[in-house]
């Protein structure tokens, strides 16, 4: 398959783990996605006075970014029903999910990927607090995909266009 096949099955995957949610399970995924939401959107505050860095370098983290996209953040997509990229991805290597002004995702709905990496030249600007603030917030992150592969019992942690491609076209 194509990545636009991949990213169209990877689309109809999580709608479905979405849709087929017990009435157990929905309040705690919901939960976890707030949280999963909320954590990204406090990782990139800690970041936001690098907008005239990245401007700057062009965006170089941006670079391949096909596989960024986890299956945990459609699913934080579908969750508050907000509109998906429509990925181009003959833009190789810029990613795909953006376009000639950047992202265009706010950033707590951003891929994970792209809210954990911070560039040297980010980094040689922050202080001992916020790295280790970024560091736990990185910590809770990784720790809300882990929660919901268990609750999911699927590996929604896993890059989306992989995860349809994996399926062959269908998923238990």
């Amino acid at each position: 398959m194509s990545d636009q096949e991949n990213w169209q099955e990877g689309i109809r995957l999580m709608e479905n783990i979405h849709g087929r949610l017990s009435c157990q399970l929905r309040p705690q995924l919901v939960e976890l996605l707030d949280c999963y939401r909320r954590y990204k959107g406090e990782m990139v505050a800690f970041t936001c006075g690098s907008n005239e860095l990245c401007h700057e370098c062009g965006g170089q983290c941006c670079q391949n970014g096909k596989y960024r996209f986890r299956g945990l953040d459609l699913l934080a997509l579908l969750d508050v029903q907000a509109s998906f990229p429509v990925p181009d991805f003959s833009r190789k290597p810029l990613c795909p999910y953006g376009d000639s002004d950047g992202c265009t995702l706010e950033p707590s709905l951003r891929p994970l990927d792209c809210v954990l990496f911070i560039c040297a030249a980010i980094e040689e600007r922050l202080s001992g607090t916020t790295i280790h603030a970024l560091a736990l917030l990185e910590q809770q992150l990784r720790q809300s995909v882990q929660q919901a592969e268990l609750l999911l019992e699927q590996p929604v942690g896993r890059p989306l266009l992989l995860l349809a491609g994996r399926s062959g076209g269908s998923q238990s």
